[in-house]
């Protein structure tokens, strides 16, 4: 039986059927959400500050809750030829997709297929292309998504806000759940994809980077931090602009630490190498490969589901304590073709520092503007292509 007669107002890719009736699994998700919380809590009050260091410039300076929900909602935008602009997201029918097939996962991962959920989903059990749906998982979801609500809890704690480790799961969950919403468009449809990033991963990373030991290893050792966009909003129409949650890891191949293996990674890789000059400051460069659209695999039992196609990236990137000052990046990503990123701390104006940035995209469009540390999103304007 079609997993559309269980989810009675799907549209566009299913015809209507009578309404089936199923188990539904909100209490449950709610309840299971509530006891995550507790071990943040207990763990991450008066704990060492591993992520946030209140730096005021570089990326550190651009970092906080509204941020974080922008750069990792609009996270696709990077790839997805749509309009960023806010009345153009589908946010009643992503949202509805999305929370039913939360809400009732097991329906549609048994029309999915389980053998293909745990082996394209959970487990390293395939390195076809577009069976590799677990790499993001644990590299954007748990590492990135784990660290980021750390982060974000250090962040609460820095500016006084009670149970800040709360504050800071429920802001990284809020935040990849407008990112399901984002990718899911705008038909409504049983959404296989947004369950293991919600109901598994991004939970997962959450209690992992809880734990003083996780949150130690990978900030001293591989130095993992969030080299996010300056995020912006545009006027006529009111618009997200120049958004991206993308993540930095370093390992140091010497004792001085002067040069280290350098990757940049969000919905693209980029490795190369970290070059330390003076005590604070590194420059890096690397080569990768970045997405450059989604591709729609053939529907199974009526469950969809996506794959990537891939393109050349290249970057140089310029930071002080590991807070991103300043990068240009080439990708063959047809919306973000160019990316000019300047961070608070390199120009002086007025007492104040702007950061500045610029993208141009494949078909000759542009977005420019700047922002401040004391805003929480920088101001732009957008050019279409002709």
């Amino acid at each position: 039986m079609s997993v559309a007669l269980r989810f009675p107002i799907f549209r566009a890719h299913v015809p209507a059927h009578p309404r089936t009736p199923v188990p539904s699994y909100p209490r449950t998700l709610v309840r299971a959400f509530l006891f995550t919380l507790v071990p943040l809590v207990l763990l991450c009050q008066e704990r060492p500050r591993y992520f946030y260091h209140g730096d005021p410039y570089g990326s550190e300076s651009l970092f906080n809750p509204i941020s974080v929900i922008v750069n990792g909602g609009c996270d696709s935008f990077q790839q997805l030829e749509r309009s960023s602009a806010f009345g153009d997201i589908p946010w009643r029918n992503g949202s509805t997709s999305v929370w039913r097939s939360i809400t009732s996962p097991l329906p549609v991962i048994s029309d999915f297929g389980w053998n293909r959920f745990l082996r394209q989903e959970v487990f390293p059990g395939s390195l076809k292309m577009e069976e590799l749906q677990w790499v993001p998982n644990y590299g954007l979801h748990v590492l990135g998504g784990g660290m980021v609500s750390r982060k974000l809890t250090e962040w609460y704690d820095a500016h006084g806000y009670p149970v800040p480790a709360v504050f800071g799961a429920v802001t990284s969950m809020a935040a990849e759940y407008f990112n399901e919403v984002v990718e899911n468009g705008v038909n409504i449809y049983p959404n296989e994809d947004c369950i293991p990033d919600l109901l598994i991963f991004q939970p997962l990373g959450i209690v992992l980077f809880s734990f003083d030991g996780v949150a130690e290893y990978f900030s001293s050792t591989l130095s993992l931090n969030d080299w996010s966009q300056p995020a912006a909003i545009s006027f006529a129409p009111l618009a997200f602009r120049n958004a991206g949650q993308n993540f930095v890891m370093k390992y140091a191949l010497t004792e001085s630490r002067s040069t280290s293996l350098f990757v940049h990674f969000g919905n693209f890789v980029i490795g190369g190498l970290s070059f330390r000059r003076g005590a604070q400051d590194a420059i890096s460069l690397g080569v990768g490969q970045a997405s450059t659209g989604v591709r729609s695999l053939p529907w199974q039992n009526g469950v969809p589901s996506n794959t990537i196609n891939t393109g050349m990236m290249a970057g140089v990137y310029y930071d002080r304590r590991n807070s991103l000052l300043g990068s240009v990046v080439y990708s063959e990503a047809y919306n973000q073709r160019l990316r000019v990123n300047v961070y608070p701390g390199i120009i002086e104006c007025g007492g104040a520092s702007p950061g500045l940035f610029l993208t141009v995209t494949g078909g000759g469009g542009y977005t420019a503007g700047f922002t401040l540390s004391m805003l929480p999103l920088g101001l732009s304007f957008h050019t279409p292509a002709p």
